[in-house]
């Protein structure tokens, strides 16, 4: 009862604030709960969806390797190739190091590390274990070939089997010596036989090709698509042993010891008619722990966020509270008079306060209020007309010149960056009325328009100017360079790595090219053909639109058909040449 009758007298901001809380904290507990439920589920999804696309990615990644191999061993056995060479050679070993069959194997090895640029190591050597060559990729690395590499357990093993093609992982090949410290000796390993072409039947092995791999190149081939998630992956060879795995403590393990539930693997497939198998599972535990994690987390966030609210609005409360007390004793100060109009005061509250203290100040306002509202509004009009005729380049210039100091103010140093560069590019807009201006004031409109664009592709735009001092005072016509760099920005492939634009000058014999360059994919040959011919006016296609034409078109009005525009473009990137007469603007 006696809050029943405390409320209609409790302050209005008392009231907002009590109401808004209350709001607040019902919404947003109903819509985490919402949200986490449908959260929770769509990101198992997720998980499973990107430990798949991860698992199929290392099988393909696998079995190109393998395939590789595999078309290498058929390679070596073809027709009086590396397989007979050794084959024949046997009952005189040291035939195999005569030039020609040593250049054949050297030439072959050399080819074999060129083909692919993750294969760290190819080795060849002879069942007898009297010959071994091998080539190495970049310095560092040195295989010795003096090694018995037959003694190996796993070359014994695979010697033994049927096996054509095998797969396995050392950690550290003794016969191999790493002259960089920062280099891992850890290997991935695929050894094909080589048959004794001279009894095909008989599949009596005379050498091995062993390919060494990186274990971080099977983990890059994750990394290039960006996944990151709670999944196993696996490659287990014919013998059940795990070569490759993202958990480096079950290398070399038995498979068959490691335990799964069924429902965990996701996908477990061999490569061709081997029995190496590419796993990958995921436990319904650990994705449930991860999801229980992120739930924790949003919800204490959430809980943050509802606090922070609550805190920040009984702070306005307080602060306005306050400031309009201070407004009502203010205007009870300054009354002096009536008002004919008077507010109803109801309840003992904020409003109802002011409103008792309208009723005060409005007799002594009534009078002055009627005698200045039209001169007032008057006044007004003629303001707002002046500022509209205020609106000009150089408010315009002031204007933003305003926002960045505002930006620098509140710390967003970026953007206050980004309306600098754009108020250079602006006021070279405007300064200059002239359709031929100096080379120093087209470049740094060109320099401003590409320090802007940098903000926009962060760090995968590169640009090289090369400026020479002899040219700052020749004339070009405005607005030139900024159409070809724009082209070369607007067409660059999503994904394709760091762009490179380079703006270079030259002058010979009163002629002043300018190149600029961008090491984009290229234009097809008979794309730039007729790109050139649309640029140069012998033929019009709509899809190349008109900024290089304009461009060309000005040049050869201003100075004459010897001038203009030229494309050229191969697989290395585009450069468009552009000559002008060096002379200086009249």
């Amino acid at each position: 009862m006696k809050t029943t009758k405390k409320l209609p007298n409790m302050g209005i901001f008392s009231k907002i604030t009590l109401l808004t809380t209350a709001v607040i904290v019902t919404i947003s507990t109903l819509s985490t709960i919402f949200v986490l439920q449908q959260f929770s589920g769509s990101m198992k999804e997720k998980d499973l969806l990107l430990i798949r696309e991860a698992s199929e990615k290392i099988y393909d990644f696998t079995k190109d390797k393998y395939n590789n191999i595999y078309n290498q061993r058929n390679l070596l056995h073809s027709s009086h190739y590396i397989a007979y060479m050794i084959s024949t050679t046997r009952q005189n070993p040291s035939e195999i190091y005569e030039s020609e069959n040593l250049n054949k194997i050297i030439d072959y090895l050399t080819a074999l590390i060129y083909s692919d640029d993750t294969i760290c190591d190819a080795i060849l050597f002879t069942a007898d274990g009297e010959h071994a060559f091998s080539h190495s990729s970049g310095v560092g690395r040195t295989v010795s070939v003096s090694y018995d590499f037959n003694s190996l357990p796993y070359i014994k093993e695979f010697s033994k089997s049927d096996d054509m093609i095998t797969m396995i992982y050392d950690s550290d090949p003794s016969y191999l010596t790493l002259n960089s410290k920062s280099s891992s000796p850890e290997t991935i390993s695929f050894i094909a036989k080589i048959y004794d072409t001279t009894w095909p039947a008989k599949k009596i092995a005379t050498g091995y090709l062993m390919v060494n791999f990186s274990p971080d190149s099977f983990f890059d081939t994750i990394n290039k698509i960006g996944i990151i998630s709670n999944g196993s992956y696996y490659i287990v060879n014919a013998q059940n042993q795990i070569v490759y795995s993202n958990d480096p403590a079950v290398l070399n393990l038995d498979f068959a010891g490691l335990s799964f539930e069924k429902s965990s693997i996701l996908l477990n497939k061999s490569l061709g008619i081997s029995d190496i198998h590419v796993i990958g599972s995921v436990s319904d535990a650990i994705l449930q722990e991860k999801i229980n994690t992120v739930l924790l987390q949003m919800a204490a966030i959430t809980l943050i966020c509802i606090l922070c609210m609550v805190f920040i609005i009984t702070l306005l409360h307080k602060h306005y509270a306050n400031k309009f007390q201070q407004l009502g004793n203010a205007m009870l100060n300054i009354s002096s008079g009536n008002f004919d109009i008077r507010l109803p005061v109801k309840n003992q509250d904020e409003i109802g306060y002011l409103s008792h203290a309208f009723n005060t100040m409005c007799e002594t306002l009534d009078a002055y209020i009627q005698k200045s509202y039209a001169a007032e509004t008057r006044r007004r009009t003629a303001e707002l007309y002046a500022l509209q005729a205020q609106i000009n380049p150089h408010f315009l210039a002031n204007t933003l010149e305003s926002i960045r100091m505002y930006a620098l103010e509140n710390d967003n140093y970026e953007i206050a960056e980004m309306l600098k560069k754009f108020g250079n590019l602006f006021q070279c807009m405007v300064q200059f009325d002239s359709d031929i201006i100096d080379m120093a004031d087209e470049m740094e409109y060109i320099t401003s328009y590409l320090d802007l664009q940098k903000f926009r592709f962060l760090d995968q735009l590169s640009v090289n100017i090369d400026f020479p001092a002899n040219i700052y005072n020749l004339g070009i016509p405005r607005f030139t360079l900024q159409p070809v760099v724009e082209n070369a920005l607007s067409y660059r492939p999503v994904d394709s790595g760091i762009l490179v634009v380079t703006i270079s000058f030259s002058m010979k014999n009163d002629v002043l090219t300018i190149r600029i360059y961008d090491n984009g994919p290229g234009i097809r040959p008979d794309t730039l053909k007729r790109l050139n011919e649309h640029v140069w006016g012998i033929a019009s296609y709509q899809e190349f639109g008109v900024a290089l034409r304009n461009i060309h078109s000005r040049i050869t009005l201003l100075y004459g058909p010897r001038y203009g525009l030229h494309i050229d473009s191969n697989e290395n990137g585009t450069t468009v040449t552009i000559t002008l007469p060096a002379q200086k603007r009249s």
